[in-house]
């Protein structure tokens, strides 16, 4: 099942990239769970495919072309965890930008996967999952 989920997670990534947020609901459940991480000012937790729009929205609104980098998805037993790099430009100067995040993806139900922790670091995402780099 696990490889399964590193497959679903590797499509969502796909999908984001192909045809941003309108592609990536039907990979949500319904009560999908978002905590964008520690340091994130607005809610620390967006419930719900609204709750997906409300977070794709406030990136969207403050960046041009962004988007995910994706360079590993790991297999942590009932978890999968992404290391990527979110890049985009800031709306209005142009300037690049590009910050390294690791996501843990869980609760993988039928085709879906109803939660998701974002992290600062690859490193942090690693260890909340009991990984190293």
């Amino acid at each position: 099942m696990s490889q399964e989920n590193v497959e679903l997670a590797r499509k969502l990534f796909e999908a984001h990239r192909a045809g941003g947020i309108d592609a990536v609901l039907p990979f949500y459940p319904s009560d999908v769970r978002m905590s964008p991480g520690r340091n994130w000012v607005e809610e620390p937790v967006y419930h719900g495919h609204e709750g997906v729009r409300t977070l794709n929205g406030l990136f969207a609104e403050n960046f041009d072309d962004w988007g995910w980098v994706v360079h590993e998805i790991r297999d942590a037993g009932d978890q999968v965890v992404a290391l990527v790099e979110m890049t985009g430009r800031i709306k209005g100067s142009g300037v690049p930008v590009s910050t390294r995040q690791g996501i843990v993806a869980s609760d993988f139900r039928a085709g879906t996967v109803a939660d998701l922790r974002f992290f600062d670091s690859w490193e942090e995402a690693l260890e909340a999952v009991g990984l190293e780099e």
